[in-house]
């Protein structure tokens, strides 16, 4: 985002009374953090995980579409995004399952109203729609991976062969962007090449229980990205062509680094390599040990470790979930204690500390403190997807 822009938005934020209170608080929220997190009880965080869930099902009410919306504070709901949508129906159904839910027919109601929305903007080719459903883009393989994971979750919920049938031939488009070298080269996000493909093949690999025909040729597709992306880390775990951006590829978001952690670290699992999964545990524990030494992240990081930026929540969230598989697969201590302390970190900002709407009660924002370059001002739906999960994970 340029600084005309990004002052454009400090204009427009500070044109509105009750943003001064949300101003406040947040400074507040900044002075005090420590005794915010250590004052946070359990209650606090259940609190937090039903708001989350009655928000994601607020962002849907609110476009013309069953899609999902993203509010930002200055300009209102955004149109419907296919690609967070799609990885919002799992945290929807697994809110649902969870037995103290307030909201259960409400969520499940609202993953299939999802679902069948997809399937209405799937593409002739089989992938689905980059960016919001208002600008009409061509298929995109990152945001297509992503509603992989709302079409299994659905199928595993209902048995219902439509869910299946899109799968296969979103899977089938996205093999085909696949290069010799192991990139998807030709219709990913911006037309670069990027790493947090890891976080398609993912996906795709969860799928295989139900496509036994292509288990050998899709396995070694999968190895043939992850190898590549192996190629693109330096020795203390940092990854290259990390980014969103072009001009700051150099120092990526953790957002995008937790996506390619993550898709490094569960497609390494399913695939039983413990080189794709050593190649995720290195920047995991750098990041949980950063984060454990000073209370935060920042919300990018140069090759070397570097910090810069505010923090941005949505990764926190994301490092949240995987620090917590790690957990569980390797009973280390460390991880345990990252993920506990992300979580209570994230109630805290999660909860603004000034009266809200509905529109805001219970999201989380795109960045801390709420003016961060990323997503300034805003409460993108994709992060309180995260933060739904890592909270779901904890109880």
């Amino acid at each position: 985002m340029g600084a005309v822009r990004y002052l454009q938005n400090w204009r427009s934020f500070l044109g509105k009374y009750d943003h001064w209170r949300f101003l406040f608080a947040e400074l507040n929220k900044l002075m005090y953090l420590r005794s915010y997190t250590e004052d946070l009880d359990e209650a606090g965080k259940e609190q937090c995980l039903h708001h989350a869930a009655k928000w994601l099902i607020h962002s849907q009410e609110q476009g013309s579409t069953a899609g999902c919306g993203t509010y930002y504070f200055n300009s209102g709901w955004t149109s419907d995004y296919p690609e967070t949508t799609g990885y919002i129906i799992p945290s929807l159904l697994r809110y649902a399952a969870y037995n103290k839910a307030q909201w259960s027919e409400e969520a499940v109601n609202a993953a299939l109203k999802a679902g069948e929305w997809l399937l209405t903007v799937q593409h002739d080719d089989g992938g689905w729609p980059g960016g919001y459903v208002e600008q009409n883009r061509p298929s995109v393989v990152f945001n297509s991976g992503q509603i992989l994971r709302g079409m299994l979750a659905l199928y595993e919920f209902n048995g219902d062969p439509r869910w299946k049938d899109a799968s296969e031939r979103c899977i089938h488009w996205i093999w085909q962007q696949l290069d010799e070298h192991g990139r998807f080269a030709t219709n990913d996000y911006m037309g670069a090449i990027r790493v947090y493909g890891s976080y398609v093949v993912a996906p795709i690999l969860d799928w295989l229980p139900y496509f036994d025909g292509h288990k050998t040729a899709w396995e070694g597709l999968a190895q043939r990205h992850l190898n590549w992306v192996c190629t693109q880390q330096n020795e203390v775990g940092w990854f290259a062509n990390c980014d969103n951006t072009q001009h700051k590829n150099d120092k990526p978001i953790i957002h995008t680094i937790a996506y390619t952690i993550d898709g490094m670290w569960n497609a390494g699992l399913t695939l039983k390599n413990d080189d794709f999964k050593e190649a995720a545990l290195l920047p995991a524990r750098v990041l949980a040990t950063d984060f454990l030494t000073r209370g935060i992240l920042n919300g990018r990081y140069t090759a070397t470790w570097n910090g810069v930026e505010a923090f941005i929540p949505t990764g926190g969230a994301q490092l949240a979930i995987v620090w917590h598989s790690m957990y569980e697969v390797t009973g280390e201590a460390i991880w345990k204690e990252a993920f506990e302390k992300m979580n209570t970190l994230l109630c805290v900002i999660a909860r603004r500390g000034a009266r809200q709407s509905k529109d805001s009660l219970g999201a989380l924002q795109g960045s801390f403190p709420l003016w961060g370059r990323y997503e300034p001002f805003g409460l993108p739906n994709w992060a309180t997807k995260y933060f739904l999960d890592t909270l779901l994970n904890e109880r």
